[in-house]
């Protein structure tokens, strides 16, 4: 069964909120997909699905035995373990070691499936404020456009061909949920 696309981290709603009714979903017919476009750019940036919590089945197979490390945050628990075919009994499968906040655990194998929860949940602030300027912006640029002029008026967008850039202030606010760095 196909995975259902996560939902995305803020809704049309709370942007007519924060913006003061400047983008709303009836001025703005594409809102819906920006703030989803938003949101698949940040898990992309942090390199796993942030939020809701919820659980995932992670799989290796075929590489020399090595350590776990599951791609996430905010660990909750280890639900199931498969190691090189032999699947663990719940009682095991309670003593398994991990840290939530990076995704190390104690397993070690060759083939290798790990079923866990993870996510934040509530969505962090900061996640929510990065969905709506980055849809923001989205909406109120035409594609590849990075400046303006009308007179003596210039205004400059700093998003040019998506994603987030790690020294840009947005990326500066979500690297602390990116995995893959160290602390």
């Amino acid at each position: 069964m196909p995975e259902t696309p996560d939902a995305p981290f803020a809704t049309a709603a709370l942007m007519e909120s924060r913006s003061q009714g400047a983008i709303t979903a009836a001025t703005h017919p594409f809102l819906e997909q920006e703030l989803a476009a938003a949101s698949r750019a940040i898990r992309d940036f942090c390199r796993w699905h942030v939020a809701p919590a919820r659980q995932v089945t992670y799989r290796r197979a075929g590489r020399l035995a090595d350590d776990v490390w599951l791609p996430a945050m905010e660990v909750a628990s280890i639900d199931a373990v498969t190691i090189d075919g032999r699947e663990w009994t719940d009682e095991k499968v309670a003593d398994v070691e991990f840290d939530p906040l990076t995704g190390w655990t104690d397993l070690c194998g060759r083939s290798v499936a790990v079923t866990y929860t993870a996510g934040f949940d509530p969505i962090p602030e900061s996640i929510v404020a990065a969905t709506l300027e980055l849809a923001a912006l989205g909406l109120g640029t035409s594609l590849g456009q990075t400046r303006e002029q009308a007179g003596s008026v210039s205004v400059t967008y700093d998003r040019l061909g998506g994603g987030i850039d790690e020294a840009s202030p947005t990326g500066q606010a979500l690297i602390a949920y990116r995995i893959g760095r160290l602390p």
